[in-house]
């Protein structure tokens, strides 16, 4: 394959991914600087081609580090055949910044740039049973957690299920992984990105399906926190390299997808102030000494009102436009800190009203609480409601279709589970 970005342009961004997220980014640093963008899907597909934004370079399965590693060079090398110029790497999924991190000095010496972090960092941020342990030493709230270790051989199922059990737990609970790469390549009827148990009998049929496939990651198993998916936060920090927190922006969800495999991912999101939570936010980011951009999970308890943080992803969130309608764009963020290392303006705290939806409006309604609908209606009164994968400057026939498609099949399939889940 050949390099179809132009030479002219002073940086590429490259994107490993291929769902909403990476074209949000793609569509980002058009909407600030003109230029296309490198994807790097598993396969081709229109969420992020049949596009005038973005060049696919499709890598196939990107689980194998050294496969991962030799393909981005081969990217690397294309889009610097004519001389070197800064490649903005972003990885669109946990896993991928794990092989970023370990293979650090031999994708900058390829020409990537990319925020500078540690393996125990990202250990300690992204292994949930490490986070929660940093969430307890600074005193902000988690779910009640036990933990199976599906590569232990001493730990009977049928003991680890009874010891969860009233008075200290009470279900329903949900079960998620540890290492959520491993799991998304973990086969198995029935597996889900995050199961949703209601009895001992159903926690003890997943722990052996996935011992029988051979999973030996962790599992996580919570209490749930109750209250419908309004009451779930997304909230998205960047530290600079000098420790400074450059921006401050979470969002309310709306609805989530509850689809097998795309559990937790945002369809319908706010932007929104709340001090409590993003100052706790902040705090784990300084303990950690991070650098770049950080996404948390939380959810508040629909009686106590407290923010429960669920887990923290060490990048930009699938469903982070909000952030762009909010008046944050990331992508001068990157640019300012990794290709100019120029000083970022004064910290930004994003608001409302703003939302970022990819879901037909009546739908977003349908779903948001009294106070959300609100501040949709403030929104689209404002002309601040985004929608991610609708580009006005990237406009294709074929791709338009697919977008409408897509969002004709939201409205049919999106299936709202009652009392959702900690995703």
């Amino acid at each position: 394959m050949s390099n179809q970005i132009p030479t002219s342009q002073t940086f590429v961004p490259v994107i490993t991914g291929g769902d909403l997220g990476a074209y949000s980014l793609a569509r980002e640093f058009h909407e600030a600087y003109g230029v296309q963008s490198a994807i790097v899907p598993t396969a081709d597909n229109l969420v992020v081609g049949g596009s005038k934004i973005t060049q696919l370079f499709p890598a196939g399965p990107m689980f194998d580090p050294a496969r991962v590693v030799r393909h981005l060079g081969d990217v690397a090398n294309m889009l610097q055949q004519h001389g070197p110029r800064p490649l903005i790497l972003m990885a669109g999924y946990d896993h991928l910044v794990r092989i970023m991190v370990e293979h650090d000095t031999q994708l900058r010496d390829m020409g990537y740039v990319f925020p500078k972090l540690a393996v125990e960092q990202l250990d300690q941020a992204s292994q949930k049973e490490r986070f929660y342990a940093l969430c307890e030493k600074l005193g902000i709230r988690y779910p009640r957690t036990a933990i199976y270790d599906c590569a232990r051989h001493d730990q009977p199922i049928d003991e680890f299920v009874h010891g969860i059990a009233a008075p200290d737990w009470h279900y329903p609970l949900i079960l998620k992984a540890g290492d959520g790469g491993q799991w998304a390549n973990t086969r198995f009827e029935g597996r889900r990105k995050v199961h949703y148990l209601e009895t001992p009998d159903e926690l003890a049929d997943v722990l052996h399906k996935a011992v029988e496939a051979d999973y030996q990651g962790t599992l996580i198993i919570q209490q749930f926190v109750p209250g419908p998916d309004s009451n779930l936060r997304i909230l998205t920090h960047f530290r600079d390299r000098h420790g400074n927190n450059a921006l401050t922006g979470l969002a309310q969800v709306i609805v989530e997808d509850h689809a097998p495999g795309l559990e937790g991912n945002s369809r319908a999101v706010i932007a929104a102030a709340e001090p409590k939570v993003q100052d706790q936010g902040a705090k784990l980011l300084d303990a950690l000494d991070w650098h770049g951009f950080g996404m948390f999970d939380i959810k508040i308890h629909q009686h106590s009102g407290e923010p429960y943080f669920l887990e923290m992803n060490p990048r930009l969130g699938r469903h982070h436009y909000y952030l762009t309608v909010a008046g944050a764009n990331p992508a001068p963020y990157l640019v300012r800190e990794l290709v100019e290392r120029a000083q970022h303006p004064p910290a930004k705290i994003t608001d409302g009203p703003a939302a970022s939806v990819t879901i037909p409006m009546k739908l977003a309604y349908q779903y948001a609480s009294e106070e959300q609908a609100t501040q949709l209606r403030a929104a689209k009164q404002a002309h601040r409601v985004g929608r991610p994968l609708r580009y006005g400057q990237d406009r294709n026939i074929k791709r338009d279709l697919y977008q409408r498609l897509r969002l004709a099949k939201a409205a049919r399939e999106i299936d709202h589970v009652p009392g959702t889940m900690n995703s």
